[in-house]
């Protein structure tokens, strides 16, 4: 039986996984630009957190295009 998610039409874009790792790459390479401190520790938690979103295999079929091949 098909979950309500790929039932409804989201409300938001969905991105392939690769569009979704570029993301959290430049978010990291940004974090990187800060010199040690809160700022730059806060964007490694931003790219962290998106890291064990992506582990997640309900939030990613959720909210990753499918491979159409």
């Amino acid at each position: 039986m098909p979950s309500v998610a790929r039932t409804l039409a989201p409300d938001h874009p969905l991105y392939s996984n690769a569009e979704l790792i570029e993301h959290r790459r430049n978010i990291l390479r940004y974090a990187r630009t800060f010199p040690p401190g809160p700022e730059r520790n806060q964007h490694r938690q931003v790219a962290l957190s998106l890291r064990t979103l992506f582990k997640d295999r309900e939030w990613r079929e959720a909210n990753v295009l499918k491979d159409l091949r």
